[in-house]
């Protein structure tokens, strides 16, 4: 497993404000989450004593934050707020982060009173940004309310401000707890504050935020839920050399990962845990992908520990599906059977089980580990360690032709492992059904760099030929829970429900396999996009 001491940066370390225009000011900051008696046993760490410069501040920060009624401003990605501090009062907009990386745009001007004044920023972005919002609309929305204790901390190749949070966020009739520590890197590359946090996990369970106050206050208002991340696109572009474009998708993996935790830890939205698995499936792929390219003892360990991470949500995803392609279909035909309505119960247990399962692994230091690993590595490019001459020239070349050689790779693997498919047992099929996956991710990755018109046709087929493998998956995971719920009751109006189920999905089955046959034979006469015409 890697090293999680602080060390100095590689010489190949990429900033982590990539992408944005060198003279846009940005913070770029890492947030972490920790229990509030964790948070004074690491303030009192030797690890902490030994890096800070001085003994440091502490502060108490009162912050109003400021939008329309409709929330024009949080639809346009920004978010505006005053904050006290002490005597001085200071007006702060910022973006939502830019890209993958941890960089957010920021600007910052001094005001009389705790009033919003838009109007007096004189960066032209900041001005673009907030043009044609009313200043007359806008209404104090929510408070936090903070003690900051702040350290300067030197490390070999970075200084970083780490900020020490505890407090409250507050609307008119809620409130939420806060007990962070923020990061915000002064001076030095962005993998530095990935490779602080990982010390920081050696002394105390933590827990990477991709959500900031802003956000938690803007939920308490609304009263609603996480939202959730869909497939995102990979900005890839034609012509950027390998090295940029591992980093490229890579980042967008982790990026989707991290975007859908929220989600899944609250578990009101099945889309939570089924996109971070998604996102996390990706991630695998993506490593895989790239694996003989730049061979890497790193590269495995995150493939490992991701599929450890995704496999420990599957639960919660499997009893979603069950309740919401199984048992809501037959309440809807039968809504006061008292069968289906003992199997909605006892599958909802289970449900909320696995939600238990998904809290517990997401709080897990292992989880914390995985992310700011890869993180690091990705900040730095740690595929390039100890990378052979030829690795490091297949680096700088162009990614289009590596792409159509993988996309293809991935297409030949379907292909040979589909092959006679009407013969092939349960087991073989499955086999089948997740190598269209992997054609599936390497598509999608890859898919800016090839001609639309050619790329959407393909992309419709498999689209299909996945739908009719994924019904036999539901269908067979289906019955296995089946098993397992009438294994745990001796109801009888629950094991008649049950048999109902299975009486269904035998009666389907009879269509399904001539629908997945014709579907296979489509796929296989499609044309592949990825060569020339």
């Amino acid at each position: 497993m890697p090293m999680s001491t602080v060390q100095p940066s590689r010489p190949n370390e990429q900033p982590g404000g990539g992408g944005l225009p060198p003279e846009a000011p940005v913070e770029i900051e890492l947030k972490l989450r920790v229990a509030p008696g964790d948070l004074d046993r690491l303030r009192g760490a030797e690890l902490l004593t030994r890096i800070a410069a001085g003994p440091g501040t502490t502060r108490s920060l009162t912050s109003f934050y400021y939008d329309t009624p409709d929330c024009a401003l949080q639809r346009r990605g920004v978010t505006l707020r005053v904050r006290r501090i002490g005597q001085r009062f200071v007006q702060s907009l910022k973006t939502e982060r830019r890209g993958d990386g941890l960089a957010r745009g920021e600007w910052e001007v001094a005001l009389p009173a705790m009033v919003p004044a838009p109007d007096a920023f004189d960066d032209p972005e900041a001005k673009a940004l907030l043009d044609g919002v009313p200043v007359d609309a806008l209404t104090h929305l929510f408070t936090s309310r903070i003690q900051r204790e702040t350290r300067i901390l030197s490390l070999p190749d970075a200084v970083v401000e780490c900020a020490f949070d505890t407090g409250t966020i507050e609307t008119r009739d809620a409130s939420d707890p806060v007990a962070e520590i923020e990061l915000e890197l002064k001076e030095g590359r962005a993998a530095a504050l990935y490779r602080l946090a990982l010390s920081f996990l050696d002394e105390i369970p933590l827990r990477v935020s991709e959500v900031t106050k802003a956000e938690r206050g803007y939920r308490l208002v609304a009263r609603r839920p996480p939202g959730v991340m869909y497939d995102p696109k990979t900005p890839l572009v034609s012509g950027m050399t390998v090295d940029e474009a591992i980093a490229t998708v890579l980042a967008r993996c982790l990026r989707h990962w991290t975007a859908n935790e929220a989600a899944a830890e609250d578990g009101g939205n099945p889309g939570g845990v089924h996109q971070m698995r998604v996102a996390l499936r990706r991630l695998r792929s993506a490593l895989t992908l790239f694996r003989k390219t730049v061979p890497s003892p790193t590269l495995d360990w995150l493939r490992d520990e991701a599929k450890w991470l995704a496999s420990a949500l599957g639960p919660a995803r499997d009893w979603d599906v069950f309740l919401g392609s199984t048992v809501e279909p037959l309440d809807t035909l039968r809504p006061d059977d008292p069968g289906i309505g003992a199997l909605r119960a006892a599958a909802q247990r289970q449900r909320e089980a696995g939600y238990v399962a998904v809290r517990q692994v997401l709080a897990d230091p292992r989880c914390a580990r995985l992310h700011l690993t890869l993180g690091e590595w990705l900040e730095r490019r740690g595929w390039r360690d100890h990378a052979s001459t030829q690795t490091l020239t297949a680096l700088v070349e162009p990614i289009d032709g590596l792409a159509g050689r993988l996309v293809a790779q991935a297409h030949r693997k379907v292909v040979t492992r589909g092959r006679h498919l009407a013969r092939l047992d349960p087991h073989q099929r499955h086999e089948v059904r997740i190598a269209l996956k992997r054609l599936r991710y390497a598509m999608d990755f890859f898919r800016p760099l090839f001609a639309e018109k050619r790329a959407k046709p393909f992309a419709t087929q498999l689209s299909k030929l996945q739908d009719a493998f994924g019904h036999l998956n539901d269908v067979a995971t289906a019955e296995g829970l089946l098993l397992r719920l009438t294994n745990d009751t001796a109801d009888p109006a629950l094991h008649r429900a049950a048999g109902m189920v299975l009486g269904w999905h035998a009666r389907g089955a009879e269509s399904t396999e001539p629908e997945l046959l014709a579907q296979w034979d489509a796929f296989r006469a499609v044309k592949p996009f990825w060569t020339k015409e």
